[in-house]
């Protein structure tokens, strides 16, 4: 509530207002534009005479989409389940803040709604170049899209940096979801073969009538529907990449012709007896374990061996749980540019759910997940309930330590037993970041500090 000294006469506020470098929007109770200042109307190059009392979707019926989502909005502003909205919204090379706020008499009734824009170009530049500092630091950390400083990531990093210097044959393992085609690209952005194609191939989206064709061409005429010549896949990486995703889905007979190329790095188009020399680097990668499909008959040994060359296996999302925080603000950074939504932050109880969620779909769900927040949130902080319902879902109690009684063993005792296991696993949860496990455990900073100390914890 704002004060004044005596009555000050309305002629003074609409001075005021419109003198006022933001643009300032005024919607009444019927959501009809009542008053647009100079600044608002230059903002959007527009007469603001030409839109006095019109209704405000009258102006969005090119995009459905954008007036259900204004009409959401000035209905939650209106019953008071949402205190305020900020919208970005960029207008002729500049970037505007949109704060939607809804106007109430003494008594709570609604008045209508103000809109304030705001330019926030400079402070966008500035969050920008923020983010290319932010990427310099974690690439100490990281790889292209790759970010992790957990124990079992460092090594890997280290493994690409080495392979992507040489032309040897690579095979990426792990789960589905955990970034097996960023690794590949990684390898690829950091070789001598940047500037020359990297080429995906899925190997289990193709029939194995089509495979051959995709991945060593054709000639005309080599069967029916092959009315010209077409280059197959290793022809089109010449120079670079060929990225084999879901190798152990090959067919045997596309098996023994791709042994062919590792070993004499030519090819025959389908229908043609001419061998065609191509200069590609091979890698490739599978969910499954090759091993097990080599001892099934399912997969050749001799071209295990000469894929598996310099092996780089992934881990799953949740033996990597020091690094969900750090991907997901990587996540929530990238969404909220793209959609034009302000600076985000993850509220604390988000942040615990991230912390304790199994993730069976690995980095891929988190990243999902953090997009389907971004887009249904109507504020600046991603909230428990913007998450999917899977991340509040209860869950089965973890299993507690118990105790052992000795005879010397006291009940203080065992409580400081379960305690120290208690701070050490939250402190591995988040990658020992205190507050975090301070956070997680429902306790103060300073109470974690007091307790480690008490109980030696590192």
């Amino acid at each position: 509530m704002g004060f004044e000294k005596g009555t000050i006469d309305p002629a003074v506020y609409r001075a005021i207002l419109a003198s006022m470098g933001e643009g300032i929007v005024f919607l009444d109770t019927d959501d009809c534009f009542a008053y647009i200042n100079a600044a608002a109307a230059k903002i959007r190059g527009i007469r603001a005479e030409d839109y006095l009392g019109r209704h405000i979707l009258t102006i969005f019926t090119h995009s459905p989409h954008t007036s259900e989502r204004v009409q959401k909005m000035l209905t939650l502003l209106k019953s008071g389940a949402l205190p305020f909205h900020i919208h970005v919204i960029e207008v002729r090379g500049k970037i505007f803040e949109n704060s939607y706020y809804p106007i109430r008499d003494k008594g709570g009734g609604y008045l209508g709604t103000l809109m304030v824009s705001r330019d926030i170009t400079e402070k966008e530049r500035l969050k920008e170049e923020n983010l290319t500092l932010r990427e310099q630091v974690l690439s100490e950390f990281g790889c292209c899209d790759l970010i992790g400083n957990s124990d079992v990531m460092r090594p890997i990093f280290q493994i690409i940096t080495a392979a992507a210097a040489v032309d040897s044959t690579i095979m990426i393992t792990g789960e589905s979801g955990t970034g097996k085609e960023l690794v590949a690209r990684a390898v690829h952005q950091h070789s001598a073969r940047k500037d020359n194609p990297m080429i995906k191939v899925n190997c289990a989206a193709l029939p194995d009538t089509l495979l051959e064709s995709e991945l060593f061409g054709h000639e005309k005429g080599a069967f029916t529907g092959a009315i010209k010549e077409r280059k197959g896949k290793f022809e089109q990486a010449h120079g670079g990449t060929i990225f084999l995703d879901e190798i152990a889905e090959m067919p045997l007979a596309a098996q023994a012709k791709l042994l062919r190329v590792l070993q004499e790095r030519t090819i025959e188009r389908l229908g043609s007896t001419r061998e065609i020399r191509v200069d590609v680097r091979i890698i490739a990668a599978t969910n499954r374990d090759l091993r097990k499909e080599v001892a099934a008959g399912r997969f050749r040994e001799d071209l295990f061996y000469r894929l598996n060359v310099i092996p780089i296996h992934l881990p799953p999302l949740r033996e990597r749980r020091e690094d969900i925080l750090a991907l997901a603000r990587q996540f929530l950074n990238r969404f909220a540019e793209k959609m034009h939504k302000p600076v985000m932050e993850i509220a604390p109880e988000a942040q615990k759910a991230m912390l304790e969620y199994g993730y069976p779909g690995n980095v891929r769900e988190l990243e999902n997940a953090v997009e389907r927040a971004v887009a249904l949130s109507l504020g600046s902080t991603l909230r428990l309930e913007d998450l999917p319902a899977e991340f509040t879902a209860p869950r089965p109690a973890a299993a507690v330590p118990q105790a052992q009684p000795s005879g010397s063993g006291s009940l203080a005792e065992s409580v400081q037993s379960l305690e120290k296991t208690a701070i050490e696993e939250a402190l591995r949860a988040t990658g020992n970041r205190k507050g975090e496990a301070a956070r997680l455990l429902g306790i103060s900073r300073k109470t974690l500090w007091e307790k480690m100390k008490q109980l030696g914890v590192d």
